[in-house]
């Protein structure tokens, strides 16, 4: 352990910290950051209306009614559901600071309208009626991140080549400075826009949006998934690979999700029937990723959070540790990914990608050895906490690989979080 953690202080630590010093990359931890309440917030809701408790559902409608949920979920959809929206701007105005111009407010403006230009403006409803000038909010939410980083930084780029190039409308100097500011934004806006248009334009000529090319990228690969173990292993591994780029695993599960669910239902079939074994036993089902990859969140962060527990010096991740420990019990990481960040954070790459491969492998080797039986086709809902999802969809061995596998978790994060707090202490101490 020691001499990992002095590789990576020694050898990855200097790469990692130029690459973090660019200022595209401070602007993107900077905007993450400024979103990060609105995540904690709107996961405590999140817990309130789907509290892992058998029953509780039943529970709260006897007490409030029937749809009594459909009055906290506003608070988590006014969320989780535009973060791709609130990211195009905070992002630009991190960037238009640290670019240091002069007011990023507008940037932040029409940086938000390029994204609105290249998202979809129609739905299909269930009876195949096309509803346009309408937006989709999975375009808006985290299905969207990977575009509103690009056109926020586009858009920035842009606007600022043109304000240095001293392409703007300028007023005499007895005009007031706010009415001043807001004639100088014109040309470069009337820019952004018209090249949003354009990229608009290219993907609509291919009947798709931007959006949509970005996530059939995604998909298309993801389209030959089986229920093997390489294939449940791979899924794993690349949940957590795309959170780190700012792609929610959703992208992934929904792809994945039906196939998973429908394994599931084949091996209770089986079971029913006293003919389940591992020899024709689903191994990639819905239990496998929720129970055990996705064990405090995709990337297996459970161990990223005790890791913080135990290492945490600076005072930025003994914060982070304390408002992303409960969170992280039921599963939940927006608040740990957005806010540490683990997005786009050079440190985090490797953990986040490797612990959800070990923890699928350690599950997949207890059930190869028979310590653990195939899972029967029980579902566990996703925030119900560790060792009791284990317990539930497995017995007490499943409870127990629970626990090997966020050992392991741990130790795989460990280094990387020491090595990431001595960076953090380094940085208070220069403030």
């Amino acid at each position: 352990m020691n001499t990992l953690s002095k590789f990576i202080e020694e050898k990855m630590v200097p790469v990692v910290s130029k690459f973090a010093s660019m200022r595209y990359m401070r602007a993107l931890k900077a905007g993450f950051m400024v979103v990060m309440p609105l995540t904690i917030i709107a996961s405590v809701f999140l817990l309130i209306t789907d509290f892992p408790i058998p029953g509780y559902p039943e529970f709260m409608a006897n007490i409030f009614g029937e749809g009594w949920d459909s009055f906290l979920s506003p608070a988590y959809r006014a969320t989780f559901d535009i973060m791709g929206l609130m990211l195009a701007g905070t992002v630009a105005y991190k960037l238009a600071e640290a670019s240091e111009m002069e007011d990023p407010l507008p940037v932040m403006v029409i940086a938000i309208v390029a994204y609105i230009i290249v998202t979809p403006k129609f739905v299909t409803a269930e009876s195949g009626e096309v509803l346009n000038k309408v937006i989709p909010m999975a375009w808006l939410g985290t299905k969207g991140v990977i575009t509103a980083l690009i056109m926020s930084i586009t858009s920035t780029e842009i606007y600022r080549f043109i304000v240095r190039k001293n392409m703007v409308i300028k007023l005499p100097e007895n005009v007031p400075p706010m009415v001043s500011r807001s004639f100088s934004s014109l040309v470069p806006g009337v820019v952004v826009v018209g090249f949003a248009l354009l990229v608009n334009g290219i993907f609509l000529s291919m009947d798709k949006s931007m959006h949509e090319f970005i996530y059939e990228i995604l998909q298309i690969p993801l389209q030959g998934l089986t229920a093997t173990p390489l294939a449940i292993t791979v899924v794993a591994g690349l949940n957590g690979f795309l959170w780190w780029f700012g792609i929610h695993p959703t992208v992934v599960n929904s792809i994945v999700n039906p196939l998973l669910n429908a394994n599931s239902v084949e091996n209770l079939e089986m079971y029913k029937q006293g003919i389940l074994t591992l020899d024709n036993a689903n191994i990639g089902t819905i239990q496998m990723i929720d129970q055990f990859a996705t064990i405090g969140g995709a990337g297996m962060t459970i161990g990223l959070v005790i890791s913080m527990i135990i290492v945490a010096k600076s005072q930025r991740m003994k914060m982070m540790s304390k408002l992303s420990t409960v969170p992280a019990l039921f599963n939940i990481n927006e608040p740990i990914v957005f806010g540490l960040p683990v997005i786009l954070n050079p440190l985090m790459l490797i953990p986040l990608t490797l612990a959800p491969i070990v923890s699928v492998l350690i599950a997949y080797g207890s059930i190869l050895v028979g310590f653990m039986k195939p899972f029967n086709g029980v579902v566990a809902p996703w925030p119900t906490p560790p060792i009791f999802s284990g317990f539930l969809v497995s017995g007490w061995q499943g409870a127990v690989v629970q626990v090997v596998a966020i050992i392991a978790a741990v130790v795989i994060y460990y280094p990387f979080i020491v090595a990431l707090d001595k960076q953090y202490r380094a940085e208070e101490e220069t403030v």
